[in-house]
């Protein structure tokens, strides 16, 4: 049921339900009403009370108004209207009814129903062309530059219908932005970050198009690109811009996509696609030279299934809402909310917040990049200068650093919320006063120095607070547990210091929390030690002092990980073994992460070939070479019915069971298979060898006589993709696509061939009607 104080009447509009919260504004699934029954449903973005004072957030939630309301186009949220009810902005946008795309790929995969490659490069089709409108737009005859900084899953909205919407410009690049990013300054999700836009460099469209390219890699995958325990491991990833082929990930992956993802996904933009345009383009060309049938990868019924229940509900909703009474004598009020409360109950999780990081940020991953330091020291050093919560990474300071006046600093924060049809992210800026200070930076790398020759970073940045006039009142909290420990044990002067692999785990000494450092040990006590990480085993270990300065390394082991992996060979009919035991034929292997198994082929009439491979989760095909062997290949055909006679113009051709297989194929080799049987067209396929073991199917249809068919003309249209020459029963029609008219009613023969491939097919024509004949020649 809806919440007591809804629905009301809010301005010109009625709010019917509050579908997310976020720390900066709500969100309300509303209607506007007009003459004659008119109703129109729209979704309500309205700031939360306490920020109604913030200038720099308000500013900013106009310029997301702004911006947005001169972008209509199909695949984008349009904006309706933005104005002021009792003293609080808002913005009126179009309701859509769905989810956002990171629900929808994690609903996917948990109902084990994941997107095929096809759907993900439709999506991606047309999230390509509602970007590249944006960033070509013009606006008064001015250009508007616009750059969306924040291209994510978040700000992926599809309707259940399929339909694909962009959302979320509130943190936008645009020319006639009225507030302005600091310089050095790093705004946007940092798992969906350009290179460039990581380093805080001047940006263009080529930086979207890097997002749209960890999208695709990761709908591809089913596995995050970048993403690292920390916002600082994830930049240092995204600097190094390390991206494997999608196709060696999930072998289900067409390889043509790994050419387009990975020019998407380079490092350098100069060599990406010139705009995101050209990308949508070469997706586009794949999608319909590798999809016959498009009812098979629509989206609407793929979303209604594993969506089921969640429209069953907005269904319920909108019946109650009809039967609802209207109280239009106030508004719905807003308990007060601190932002800290508010933020801390949507914000999502760290990795996929949207943040603004100050440039001393990525000077320091650059330094890690350079090897100049290990990450866990750089961690460490940024996380005292800041107050970060380094372990869990659930605090990011938003404050600008950089050599600056005092002044006001802007951050922005975004908070998703998954509730309701329409989640959305929320963004917005944080004031406060940023002390003059010089080199930020050199301080931290000065105190990280200081943290690995004696642990007196402390001190550093005790002198660093009183420099830029901020008192410290205490200690971080892992500091006063350290020394809760210190007190509770013998007194002496013995120092304990730990290193943890990896560096995120919770360590406790007798059971109470510590960081690093446990001092005011006595010679000869023990202190047992427990650390956890998720994924990783439970460490358990009992410490005697015997130094005065003693130094332990605690490693987690990482906790077991099944994974299938597939093993092949170039070597024709050969058996696989894995461990001495024999794999299928499909040479699925289950096997542990990070586990030694020895692989051995015993090809027919040659000698085994053993390997010993190394399981990863990252690597699910192992392709094992035999010497001298061929790289021969066998296809599987199912004909349909299965007593048709078959021919092949290539390979050894035998039935086996209900099948046919053409063996002795080499790799990259073109095979032409017809069928015959009486009572039914004939059917020929050619098709293109790209495995060791390929399997197609043939289905012929029923002839139909002709003389069931009456006397008189019809026509013929011809298509094929992408082209091909066309003859009517030996007669030549030119090039695809072909329009015959006046052909006699019956049975006609046609033939399309391009190059040196050649296709035919029958036709029956009926009196006054269009037969079509359309054939996919792939990319060839």
């Amino acid at each position: 049921m809806a919440p007591t104080n809804l629905p009301q009447k809010y301005g010109k509009y009625i709010l019917l339900r509050k579908i997310a919260m976020g720390g900066m504004a709500e969100i309300f699934r509303a209607k506007t009403i007009g003459a004659e029954g008119f109703e129109k449903q729209i979704v309500i973005k309205r700031i939360l009370p306490h920020f109604t004072d913030d200038e720099a957030f308000v500013k900013m939630f106009i310029d997301e108004a702004s911006i947005a309301s001169k972008l209509q186009h199909s695949n984008i949220v349009q904006i309706y209207d933005f104005d002021s009810q009792d003293d609080r902005y808002y913005i009126a946008m179009e309701y859509v009814e769905g989810a956002d795309l990171k629900a929808i790929v994690e609903r996917g995969l948990k109902s084990g129903r994941p997107m095929s490659p096809a759907q993900c490069v439709w999506i991606m089709m047309e999230l390509s062309k509602g970007l590249h409108y944006a960033h070509t737009k013009e606006y008064n005859g001015q250009p508007l530059n616009i750059v969306h900084r924040d291209i994510s899953p978040h700000n992926v909205i599809m309707s259940h219908s399929g339909e694909v919407k962009l959302m979320d410009f509130g943190i936008a690049k645009a020319a006639q932005r009225s507030t302005k990013t600091l310089a050095g300054t790093v705004k946007g999700k940092c798992a969906y970050m350009s290179p460039e836009q990581a380093r805080g460099k001047a940006l263009d469209g080529r930086s979207d198009l890097f997002a749209l390219g960890i999208m695709l890699w990761e709908m591809l995958t089913h596995k995050r690109l970048f993403l690292g325990d920390s916002d600082f491991e994830t930049l240092s990833n995204v600097l190094k811009a390390d991206v494997p082929p999608p196709s060696s990930v999930n072998p289900e992956v067409p390889k043509e996509l790994d050419a387009i993802v990975l020019k998407a996904l380079a490092k350098d933009r100069d060599h990406r696609h010139a705009s995101v345009e050209d990308f949508g383009r070469e997706l586009t060309r794949w999608f319909y030279s590798n999809v016959q049938d498009l009812e098979s990868v629509s989206l609407k019924p793929y979303l209604h299934e594993i969506f089921r229940e969640d429209i069953e509900r907005l269904r319920t909703e909108y019946t109650e809402e009809r039967q609802m009474t209207i109280d239009v004598g106030s508004s719905p009020s807003t308990p007060a909310v601190s932002s800290a409360a508010a933020a801390a109950a949507a914000a999502p999780l760290p990795s996929d917040r949207t943040v603004a990081l100050p440039g001393g940020d990525i000077q320091a991953a650059e330094t890690l990049l350079d090897g100049a330091l290990s990450q866990g020291q750089v961690e460490r050093a940024l996380a005292a200068s800041r107050g970060q919560v380094s372990n869990d990474g659930a605090t990011v300071a938003l404050a600008v650093g950089g050599a600056q006046g005092p002044g006001t600093g802007t951050g922005t924060g975004s908070f998703q919320q998954g509730t309701g049809a329409f989640p959305q992210g929320h963004t917005g800026t944080f004031t406060g006063q940023t002390p003059q200070r010089t080199s930020p930076i050199a301080w931290i790398l000065l105190a990280v120095l200081l943290v690995v020759v004696g642990g007196v970073g402390w001190v550093v940045f005790k002198m660093m607070d009183a420099q830029n006039n901020r008192p410290t009142t205490s200690a971080p909290p892992a500091r006063e547990a350290a020394a809760a420990v210190a007190a509770s044990a013998p007194a002496g002067n013995a120092v304990l210091e730990l290193k943890v692999d990896p560096y995120s785990a919770k360590v406790t000494a007798d059971g109470k929390p510590v960081d690093g450092k446990i001092t005011g040990l006595a010679k000869g006590q023990k202190v047992a030690l427990v650390a956890e990480a998720p994924g990783y085993e439970r460490f358990e270990d009992t410490v005697t002092i015997t130094e005065e300065s003693q130094r332990e390394t605690i490693k987690l082991k990482k906790e077991a990980q099944e994974v299938t992996v597939v093993v092949r060979t170039n070597a024709e009919g050969a058996k696989l073994f894995a461990d001495g035991r024999e794999l299928g034929a499909d040479g699925k292997l289950k096997a542990e992460v990070g586990q030694e198994v020895e692989i051995e082929v015993q090809p027919p009439g040659g000698e085994s070939v053993k390997r010993k491979v190394t399981i990863r989760d990252d690597q699910p095909l192992i392709t094992i070479e035999v010497a001298g062997a061929a790289a021969l290949a066998k296809l599987a055909v199912s004909v349909d019915p299965n007593d048709a006679s078959v021919t092949a113009d290539a390979g050894s051709l035998s039935r086996q069971g209900d099948s046919w297989v053409i063996s002795g194929l080499r790799i990259g080799e073109k095979v032409t298979i017809e069928a015959k049987k009486s009572g039914y067209r004939d059917e020929t396929k050619t098709i293109k060898v790209e495995n060791a073991n390929q399997a197609m199917i043939l289905e012929l249809k029923k002839a139909v006589a002709a003389d069931s068919v009456p006397a008189g003309f019809g026509d013929i249209f011809i298509n094929a993709k992408p082209w091909a020459k066309v003859s009517v029963d030996g007669t030549p029609k030119g090039t695809t696509p072909v329009t015959v008219k006046g052909v006699k009613s019956g049975r006609h023969t046609i033939v399309l061939s391009k190059g040196s491939e050649t296709r035919t097919r029958s036709v029956t024509v009926k009196p006054d009607q269009r037969a079509t004949v359309v054939e996919d020649f792939g990319g060839n």
